[in-house]
């Protein structure tokens, strides 16, 4: 019983210190998250089949490229200079609006391409489905890019707790609605439409947070601030988008050319890995705000000891998951689900998750060039990792499918992880791999 108690008191000392008590409330968010996507993606295939989650996630991956189109960069230029001038309520009021006005164009206008488009998405992927879904993820590209930027200013502020349950809203929202539509008899084209219901009902939560915490003062357009969040947007822009595609490019080219079971089966895999990348994503939301200001404070004491335990337990963490969930995706696919083509998705996880062990320690700090304010120097990073991989894809999955695939995102994220080496230790003197400064 007394190491309970020690146990207890050892989380309450550690949920003292505000870092850990936001990453607690991260990973709940994440938690959600998880059980969501994996719900979602059973359900799916329970009351659908395989090439209607291949439908789906075809969907998906495009509104996601789409998405960073439309918030153009935006959100990054909110999350910096709202972390950087936290002290000053004026100067960040002025920033933040100028920022929503940006967004609620660009949202609006991106939105409405995107579901006008319909016709030549049915042509390219060859499947009026596909071409369909697409189409209606247009409309929830109209408020993502604002609830972009509201996410960006909350980071910037560390109102972690609230972000993580912000984030919960919108991914129960989007279980719920397509869970409702799979099991209905409408045609599946509409689950798309889940993203457009839980951008608004984020929106409005959102806002009213906002307001209640006096986070809505100052609202000022100045055309400083205009031209401050399009250079630093327009810098980072491409990176963005590229990163998305990069979590994307593997599925997009199997449906290109494969089919859609193929898309089906190699994104229940995608699924997992997926959320292992949620779990690490939590974590450099919470650091990236940390690493704003122990940077611009050349406080490198701190930003060292946030890497030298990031190379600890994050390694372990990961590790840990990976020997986990690639024993129980075998386990159940071979014991519990009827449909045996998944199997070939084992292999895929095996791939990408003991990539990721290997590049875990450096992870939660993908957004260092950004945070840095070397948005030029992410986008290059960015792009490179996609290219790598949209060429690495183009070669390798019309001769060994899926596990092409998955040898061509393994890669890419091998690539990433060294370009972000190599950056740190020429722009900011931080030598990650050995966690040492030129200026120790």
């Amino acid at each position: 019983m007394q190491y309970i108690y020690s146990f207890i008191d050892s989380i309450r000392t550690a949920l003292n210190h505000k870092l850990n008590r936001d990453i607690a409330w991260t990973f709940v968010s994440f938690a959600v998250l998880a059980i969501s996507g994996i719900l979602m993606n059973i359900l799916i295939i329970s009351f659908r089949d395989p090439a209607a989650l291949g439908v789906f996630n075809l969907s998906y991956s495009i509104y996601l490229i789409g998405s960073q189109v439309a918030v153009m960069g935006i959100h990054n230029s909110v999350m910096r200079y709202a972390a950087y001038h936290m002290g000053d309520p004026i100067e960040r009021g002025k920033m933040f609006s100028t920022a929503v006005l940006l967004t609620i164009i660009s949202g609006l206008s991106c939105g409405f391409t995107i579901y006008l488009a319909t016709p030549l998405f049915q042509s390219v992927f060859s499947n009026n489905e596909v071409g369909q879904a697409i189409g209606y993820t247009g409309l929830g590209l109209i408020p993502f890019p604002l609830n972009k930027v509201l996410f960006g200013y909350i980071n910037g502020m560390r109102h972690m707790r609230a972000l993580a349950i912000f984030q919960t809203i919108r991914y129960l929202t989007v279980l719920i609605s397509v869970a409702l539509i799979s099991r209905s008899n409408l045609p599946f084209t509409y689950a798309s439409l889940s993203f457009f219901i839980a951008e608004l009902l984020t929106t409005i939560v959102v806002l009213i947070y906002m307001k209640k915490n006096s986070l809505l003062t100052h609202l000022y357009f100045t055309k400083h601030w205009l031209k401050e969040h399009l250079i630093f947007g327009g810098k980072g822009v491409l990176g963005s988008i590229f990163l998305d595609m990069n979590t994307r490019v593997d599925v997009l080219m199997i449906g290109i050319f494969l089919n859609d079971t193929a898309v089906g089966v190699y994104s229940f895999a995608a699924m997992l890995v997926d959320g292992l990348q949620h779990i690490l994503s939590m974590l450099r939301v919470n650091f990236n705000p940390l690493l704003v200001s122990t940077i611009r404070d050349k406080d490198w004491v701190q930003a060292k000891k946030m890497l030298h335990y990031s190379k600890i337990y994050v390694f372990w963490g990961v590790l840990l998951i990976t020997i986990l969930v690639v024993s129980g995706f075998y386990i159940l696919v071979n014991n519990y689900v009827t449909d045996k083509s998944l199997i070939e998705g084992w292999k895929v996880l095996i791939v990408l998750f003991f990539t990721y062990v290997i590049i875990s320690g450096f992870t939660p700090f993908d957004n260092l060039l950004l945070v840095s304010g070397h948005p030029t120097q992410q986008t290059i990073q960015n792009m490179t990792i996609a290219l790598v991989n949209l060429a690495l894809c183009f070669v390798l999955i019309p001769r060994i499918g899926i596990i092409g695939a998955a040898i061509s995102t393994a890669t890419s994220y091998i690539i990433g992880t060294l370009m972000m080496l190599f950056y740190s230790y020429r722009l900011l003197g931080w030598n990650m791999l050995i966690n040492s400064t030129k200026y120790d």
